[in-house]
């Protein structure tokens, strides 16, 4: 510890004295001693031979082997010394450090997990650094042959953006990672993406009005209503006092800006700053900068980058107000689309067109109560602010609403696809596929329109239109989504596409099956169902209408007819009474959905539904039931649903409700069910003609079958002996024929029931299918319920049989008795049920391969009964599927 506090001292006496010699030019010393410190120690200075004044000023403290000597000062400064660098990891690939070098990000290092050594990025035989974030477990060449080759973890199975194909078209690869942009952007400004000449109307604001929307059906397609024909109100008025073509935009915006001053603005008071040709009001000079303060810094939205179409971290306001006033070519191109201002300093300056206010469903159903409570759906105002290349892919709007767009600032293209069934179906089977990224919708669809709109235009976006946009330069927009009556069948068919697709509720229109409710519900209360309607209903028979009530425009048809009900409380346009069944089977869904009767719901989902139900209006049921009667009297001409009678019985628990509607192809399918249906119960079933032939055939045989027993018995002793004599095979040939009738008489098939007939030949496999299949040669389904039949269970012999056995020779018969419970099982030497050994294939006789046709003879050339009373089986009509079983016995 003094070591060291002599040194210090040492030192600080060194810098003092070679202060005092620069500042002495003489080099000379005062005489005079200099005031030192005072020191603790009396230590003396022999032994040190110093010359000059300064052996005095020592320092006392200083020990006395401690030789003070004075070095002259030197004017170079010393040189800071480098720190060495420290070499801690050495490449196995290279055998290199490179610390410092100019290969940026392949500098990073990767240890294999074989041998432990270390690897730079590219001698590891990567050759981007984001490549490693995908290893698993990595092994150098060295190690490869004992641990194997270089695992990756598992990637997503949806495709991402890996190719930027703007450069692609420019001969230059390069990933998306090095592109700002999205890779649909340039293919769309050189034009290798061509769409559909376009023929949507432009219409004046005079036009826009919810009388012509109802009564010409217009609302079908997108409508523009271009800047020259609705003027901004300021434009007017900058034209009044500065004259036509005289800019006064400064001292107009200045005004405006004042009064945007969020400090001084009142939440009651809406700044009229004048209505254009749609009764639509926007702030003049809008920006992004007033747009945040306006709405709240602080506050938070949802910012999407447009190269993955996928919203990343929370972002507020001032930060994205700086992003956008950003300039810069390098920067992300990022978007926002959701950010909704009804509630904001921003929305008490805006207002809808009158359409949009007019045809609102939302505005014209839900309670007054709520809204000034503050509780209802805010879908009104939505800023979408959007930076040069922007791009939002291919969508349609939450719940199949649609959509009021103004452009205030920029341009906007579009590019629209049209709510066909098909259009639909390969929208809902794209938006689920892993290659969406990838896979640009129209060249599916092979039906797409491109509209360009700029600064001042508005559009109308009806609902169900599938669309996408690009924002070719720095925009800002005002919009909004609402439903209306026109267009009911759309908005369901977009509501069960997000279900199909398993939309998140946030991407959803809220509150919307409510919103549904409430519409019946106002259905009913403005104009009610009259009771005599009712019971019309309820007897069977429908509300007969002469002329739609779509039609009664002015309420003239109505005022003529004397029948209650006749009258209507408003008008009802057609696309609205078209769509009306669709909200009735919505609406008994929702029900049946609560009562628990349809398949496949949770609890939680059952929960959600039953909340969404407006409580105070009745049972939900019953009103269900009553609007049906409703829109079957004001449609007319139709029955209502069966589940709308008092008396009728509701679909069984988990069933899926009211049937849908089928498709041809699915109603011929049903038919041909309930057919084969039909025919597995009464597979013998005959109609009334063939069934009473039939019968005047079998009271014949037994009349003829009595005639030859009386003969038979009443003949002489010589005539028997003459009958005796002859063949017994002749006799039996007479009745070969007949042979199968009979045992089908002996052993009928039982109805409901699947029964198999044996074989009555040993030849070929045994026989599994039941009668009905097999006669109609398909494929047997009831092979596990098939009977076989047996002697037991064969019926009593009737007329036939006796016939039968009364024309039999003696010989044949004499031992055989013929009772129910004792059938022949074998008939010429050949069984007719149960299985035996099987033998060899006899060949057909000479006789019958000469003339090509099938043989019934037996092995002695006799005729064989039982091949003689088969059915033959004609060549063209065999199937193919068929050749690998065998042939009849004797076959050609």
């Amino acid at each position: 510890m003094v070591e060291k506090l002599v040194a210090k001292r040492t030192a600080t006496r060194k810098k003092g004295l070679a202060k005092g010699k620069g500042d002495d030019v003489n080099n000379e010393r005062p005489d005079t001693p200099q005031p030192r410190r005072k020191s603790f120690s009396d230590i003396g200075q022999s032994g040190l031979s110093i010359d000059g004044p300064f052996t005095q000023i020592r320092a006392r403290s200083v020990p006395a082997e401690t030789p003070m000597l004075i070095h002259e000062v030197s004017n170079s400064r010393p040189m800071r010394r480098k720190n060495a660098v420290k070499v801690d990891i050495i490449c196995a690939g290279c055998e290199t450090t490179r610390a410092t070098s100019s290969h940026g990000e392949l500098d990073e290092w990767i240890s294999c997990n074989g041998c432990k050594n270390w690897f730079h990025i590219d001698c590891a035989g990567f050759k981007k650094a984001h490549e490693v974030r995908d290893v698993d477990k990595y092994f150098c060449a060295t190690c490869e042959p004992e641990h194997g080759k270089t695992t990756f973890v598992r990637k997503s199975a949806r495709a991402h953006t890996s190719v930027d194909y703007a450069e692609l078209q420019r001969g230059v690869l390069k990933t998306s990672e090095e592109s700002a942009e999205h890779h649909y952007i340039q293919p769309i400004k050189d034009g290798t993406f061509v769409f559909d000449e376009e023929t949507f109307p432009r219409m004046r604001p005079e036009m826009v009005t919810k009388e012509f929307f109802e009564r010409s059906s217009t609302f079908v397609e997108p409508i523009c209503i271009p800047a020259e024909w609705n003027p901004r109100p300021w434009e007017k008025r900058r034209a009044e006092t500065f004259g036509p073509g005289v800019d006064g935009t400064a001292s107009a915006s200045d005004d405006i800006l004042a009064e945007l001053n969020a400090e001084e603005f009142e939440y009651d008071a809406i700044p009229d700053l004048g209505q254009d040709g749609l009764d639509m009001i926007m702030p003049e000079g809008l920006t992004v900068r007033q747009v945040c303060g306006l709405v709240g810094p602080e506050t938070p939205i949802d910012v999407i980058d447009v190269k993955t179409q996928n919203t990343g971290a929370k972002w507020n306001l001032s930060r994205w107000a700086d992003y956008y006033d950003e300039v810069g070519e390098e920067k992300a191109i990022r978007n926002v689309i959701s950010l909704e201002v009804s509630q904001t300093k921003l929305g008490r300056l805006l207002q809808r067109p009158k359409l949009v206010r007019d045809i609102d469903l939302q505005d014209d159903v839900w309670p007054q109560e709520e809204i000034d409570k503050g509780k209802f759906p805010k879908v009104q105002f939505y800023c979408l602010m959007s930076v040069a290349d922007s791009y939002t892919d291919f969508h349609i709007d939450f719940g199949g609403s649609s959509v009021y767009y103004h452009i205030l600032k920029g341009k906007k293209t579009f590019f629209f696809i049209p709510p066909k069934a098909k259009h639909l179906k390969a929208y809902e089977e794209w938006n689920d596929s892993p290659q969406q990224n990838f896979t640009f919708l129209p060249s599916i669809t092979n039906e797409c329109y491109r509209v360009d709109l700029s600064e001042g235009d508005t559009m109308l976006i009806p609902s169900g239109w599938i669309h996408a946009v690009w924002t070719p330069e720095d925009s800002l927009v005002i919009g909004g989504n609402f439903l209306n009556r026109m267009s009911y069948k759309n908005q369901f068919k977009v509501v069960e596409i997000e279900k199909a697709n398993e939309t998140p509720l946030k991407f959803r229109y809220p509150h919307f099956q409510k919103i549904m409710w409430y519409t019946a519900i106002k259905y009913l209360r403005e104009d009610p169902l009259p009771e005599a309607v009712s019971q019309l209903f309820y007897e069977g028979k429908r509300f007969e209408r002469e002329v739609p009530v779509w039609a009664d425009f002015d309420g003239e048809i109505a005022n003529n007819d004397m029948r209650p009900g006749a009258d209507n409380a408003r008008f009802y346009s057609q696309a609205e009474v078209e769509g009306l069944p669709d909200l009735v089977n919505f609406i008994f869904r929702t029900v049946m959905l609560v009562m628990g009767r349809v398949e496949g719901i949770s609890a939680d989902r059952m929960k959600r539904v039953n909340i969404s139900i407006p409580k105070g209006h009745g049972e939900p049921l019953e009103l269900a039931k009553t609007f049906a009667l409703w829109v079957a009297w004001k449609r007319g001409n139709e029955d209502p649903p069966a589940w709308a009678h008092p008396d009728a019985v509701l679909p069984s628990s988990k069933e899926e409700g009211p049937p849908k509607k089928l498709s041809e192809r699915k109603l011929k399918e049903l038919e041909r069910k309930e057919a084969i249906a039909a025919w597995r119960v009464a597979p013998d079933r005959q109609s009334a003609r063939v069934m009473t032939k039939e019968a005047k055939k079998d009271a014949e045989v037994d009349a003829d079958a009595m005639q030859g027993v009386v003969k038979h018995e009443s003949s002489s002793p010589a005539s028997a002996a003459h009958v005796n004599q002859q063949p017994p095979l002749a006799q039996y040939q007479n009745v070969a024929y007949a042979m199968p009738q009979q045992l089908d008489q002996m052993v009928p098939g039982l109805p409901g029931h699947h029964l198999s007939t044996p074989k009555t030949s040993v030849l070929g496999p045994k026989r599994v299918a039941c009668d009905a299949c097999r006669k109609r040669r398909i494929r047997c389904k009831h092979k596990d319920q098939v009977q076989q039949t047996t002697p037991s269970q064969s019926s009593p012999p009737t007329g036939g049989s006796v016939a039968f056995r009364a024309q039999l020779a003696s010989e044949l018969h004499e031992d055989i008795v013929v009772t129910p419970a004792n059938i022949p099982m074998t008939m010429n030497g050949v069984p007719i049920f149960g299985e035996v050994p099987k033998r060899g294939r006899s060949k057909a006789c000479a006789e019958c391969r000469k003339s090509k046709r099938r043989c019934i003879h037996d092995e002695s050339g006799n005729v064989d009964p039982v091949k003689a009373a088969e059915n033959p089986v004609p060549r063209g009509t065999v199937s193919v599927k068929k050749a690998d079983v065998p042939p009849e016995e004797g076959g050609s």
